[in-house]
């Protein structure tokens, strides 16, 4: 009966989202506007509880144990980080008091920054660092392999014109003020080829993805419809 019900909620949602389709239309708007509203509200709500049963419900469990400690600074510390993570949560509440704001601008001002920080820090060492290292490591059977050689010499060049492309340097000129000399610019314009290239395989990629979850759903409708 379970499985009914939740096939039946399933097939009801999928045909209210797929009422876009059919333009906004006074009933048929109310429909998809409806459904994102569900899914939202849904994705809110399991974010909060998994927030608070896999990180605020174990803080508090071991920040009263004076034995477990999440930092290397002690327990004293975790309660410290604990109250100064909710006081920011408090601030982000007085949005509203227009004489407050700057308060809450503060918290988001340490939040960006922190947040810039941290994925300056992960971009350098999970993506930067691994892939210089992996452009500049040779394979073993590169002279063997014609192959491997080739595609060596693909990712250490999309690599190199990559990286400078985004370095604009120029020469100072009598005639032209400044002006880029014609190897910089065949480097950032082979630079350019290869952003591309790997930005139309992401997006050939998300397309791609999108048409499976597109298929899949139709598939359901019809499955659940016969």
């Amino acid at each position: 009966m379970a499985e009914n019900t939740i096939a039946l909620v399933s097939f009801v949602l999928t045909l209210m989202v797929f009422s876009y389709v059919l333009g906004d239309l006074p009933l048929i708007g109310v429909l998809y506007r409806s459904a994102v509203y569900i899914f939202v509200g849904m994705t809110a709500a399991f974010t909060l509880v998994v927030s608070y049963e896999g990180l605020i419900l174990p803080y508090l469990q071991d920040i009263q144990n004076t034995e477990t400690s999440w930092t290397s600074l002690g327990n004293s510390a975790d309660i410290y980080i604990f109250f100064t993570a909710l006081l920011f949560g408090l601030l982000l509440l007085l949005k509203p008091i227009r004489s407050l704001t700057w308060l809450t601008n503060s918290v988001y001002a340490v939040v960006i920054v922190v947040g810039a920080s941290v994925g300056v820090v992960g971009a350098l060492s999970g993506t930067l660092f691994p892939l210089l290292h992996a452009t500049a490591t040779i394979p073993e059977d590169l002279g063997s392999d014609f192959g491997a050689l080739v595609d060596t010499l693909i990712i250490f060049v999309g690599t190199t014109t990559a990286l400078f492309y985004f370095h604009y340097q120029v020469r100072a000129n009598s005639q032209a003020g400044a002006e880029q000399s014609r190897l910089a610019r065949g480097f950032r314009y082979i630079g350019k080829v290869f952003i591309v290239t790997a930005l139309g395989a992401i997006y050939a990629s998300t397309i791609l993805t999108s048409l499976t979850i597109l298929s899949e759903r139709i598939s359901f409708l019809f499955q659940f419809g016969a």
